[in-house]
């Protein structure tokens, strides 16, 4: 490990340096293996478009923080970089992406000083600029945390004569203490032009090379080591949308927040830390297909339509893997953990069976894992990103298209959540049919969704108690399609011992019927609230 670094630099004045002004940094990060990064720098695809040679210099770099991570909860990271014989403090904030940002793009605020050595200058942080995103109490308790030691080659990229694009191959380690782990990456930081030319070059890369996006900073993944916590599931963030909101910029908006969050829950799903983190995966490529489908008419693209259409195929790879992940953490495990809701069963039994299902559902991860692995994964987010950020499919549109791209959301908003509506029907009660209720369900998950998309253009008072009778709804339906699966799984399970198997099924089937009795009352109590676009 590099040698450590002093924890500050108590006397350092306050007013040592003028304020410093704060840049934007648009940045998309890629992964590759470490035996691969030495070719990115020489590819002919890549050298055809340099601004002058590569250039190697080895960057040592520490982070500060206080014991309790203050500053990381605050946000943002403290770094100070040794670059030859110079050294330059960093404040920059961390994963700060806004909900209008692009999908796999980074877009950060950093702010950087010029420092004597290599302990961090607490002076400049008391900077106005900067002073309310490092609190005053973590100010005394800063300490170094972990460092950063790789050899970075830069290459400066213009593919056309307005854009300017900084690739930096990465290849080191993250050190923490005893601990350590690779860097392995290739970050491409737009310097002058369009978002969508960092995807255009990430393609080509993807292409010569195999790679996955990254998503998260070195300062988080040295957190991450720093505390030993595992990746956790990430929820959808809020879409915000506005009654001045596009058609077009809804449709680009909500397309960039489902393959954000396919990209947050990566790293949980890879993890195996969390069964949610696969199922939040498979969440937003849904949601992703939910929209499309909602707006393919006027979007009209061909080129659309097929990157959908693989991440439907991508899904489905996903999907048996969900399924083994919920018969052992919602039926499996907790009847391992309760006895008493077995009695009949002996202990043996009831582990002989669990070890069969979790090496039933092995199979299923390991797909899972390689369909997110794959190239083909990586891909298809990318070129997705692309065509949603060139945009042509709105520049090249004419006449009426043209006009309904650019017409706020909300003046097709509500026919859209209508339609939906009215495909659940009148019936007073949910169907009496298995297959009817997993119908109803489907069109309940599609009416949800896109009440979602569009619950910022509405008063909030409005759209709550809609989400509130809506989601226990859609809830119980999942659970008992999700029993209905567990069942089938049980059923086809090689090895069980029949008796134990047929118990496990009968305890699902009384979850199910509890379940079952309370949809009248949840239908009910639903049907009861005005739908708040009307």
């Amino acid at each position: 490990m590099p040698p450590a670094i002093p924890p500050a630099n108590p006397s350092a004045a306050p007013d040592a340096q003028a304020p410093a002004p704060a840049f934007r940094e648009v940045e998309l990060k890629l992964h590759a293996a470490s035996a691969d990064l030495a070719r990115v720098a020489s590819l002919p695809a890549l050298l055809a478009l340099a601004d002058g040679p590569a250039t190697t210099q080895r960057l040592r770099t520490a982070y500060f923080d206080t014991p309790d991570l203050k500053l990381a909860a605050n946000g943002v990271a403290l770094r100070v970089r040794q670059e030859g014989d110079r050294f330059v403090q960093t404040l920059k904030t961390v994963n700060s992406a806004s909900p209008g940002d692009s999908a796999a793009v980074a877009v950060r605020r950093e702010w950087d000083w010029t420092v004597a050595g290599e302990a961090v200058d607490r002076g400049v942080l008391t900077d106005p600029g900067v002073a309310g995103l490092v609190p005053a109490a973590a100010l005394d308790d800063l300490d170094c945390l972990f460092i950063t030691d790789f050899r970075r080659t830069t290459l400066l990229l213009r593919p056309d004569p307005l854009t300017a694009v900084e690739m930096a191959v990465d290849d080191g380690r993250v050190y923490a203490g005893g601990n350590s782990l690779p860097i392995s990456e290739v970050e491409l930081e737009l310097k002058a032009g369009k978002v969508a030319s960092l995807f255009d070059l990430a393609l080509t890369l993807q292409a010569a090379i195999p790679m996955r996006i990254g998503t998260e900073s070195k300062a988080e993944a040295g957190i991450r080591l720093v505390t030993g916590k595992t990746p956790r599931p990430v929820e959808a963030e809020p879409l915000g949308l506005s009654p001045l909101t596009t058609v077009a910029e809804a449709y680009r908006h909500i397309l960039r927040q489902a393959l954000r969050q396919f990209l947050a829950n990566e790293a949980c799903a890879l993890g195996g830390s969390d069964v949610e983190g696969l199922h939040r995966m498979r969440i937003a490529l849904r949601r992703l297909r939910i929209a499309h489908r909602l707006f393919a008419p006027l979007i009209a693209s061909p080129e659309a339509d097929r990157l959908v259409e693989e991440s439907r195929a991508l899904a489905k790879r996903l999907g048996p893997a969900r399924g083994w992940d919920v018969l052992m953490s919602g039926v499996i495990d907790p009847l391992l953990a309760d006895s008493s809701a077995l009695p009949v069963i002996n202990r043996p039994a009831l582990d002989q069976l669990a070890a069969l299902a979790r090496s039933a559902g092995a199979g299923p991860a390991r797909e899972a894992m390689a369909a997110i692995l794959a190239p083909g994964c990586t891909t298809m987010v990318l070129g997705l990103g692309a065509w949603l950020e060139h945009g042509r499919w709105m520049s090249e549109a004419e006449g009426d298209r043209r006009a309904m791209l650019s017409a706020p959301v909300a003046t097709l908003a509500g026919g859209w959540l209508s339609a939906r509506m009215a495909k659940l029907g009148k019936a007073a009660k949910p169907p009496e049919d298995a297959k009817g209720r997993d119908k109803l369900r489907r069109r309940l998950r599609s009416l949800r969704y896109t009440a979602d998309f569009f619950r910022g253009l509405y008063p909030e008072a409005a759209a709550l108690p809609f989400f509130a009778t809506l989601e226990p709804l859609q809830a119980a339906l999942d659970a008992e399609q999700d029993a209905v699966t567990g069942a089938r799984m049980l059923g086809e399970l090689k090895g069980a011992d029949p008796k134990t198997a047929a118990a496990v099924a009968a305890w699902i089937e009384r979850q199910t019927d509890k379940r079952r009795k309370a949809l009248p009352e949840l239908w009910k109590r639903f049907r009861a609230v005005p739908p708040f676009w009307s």
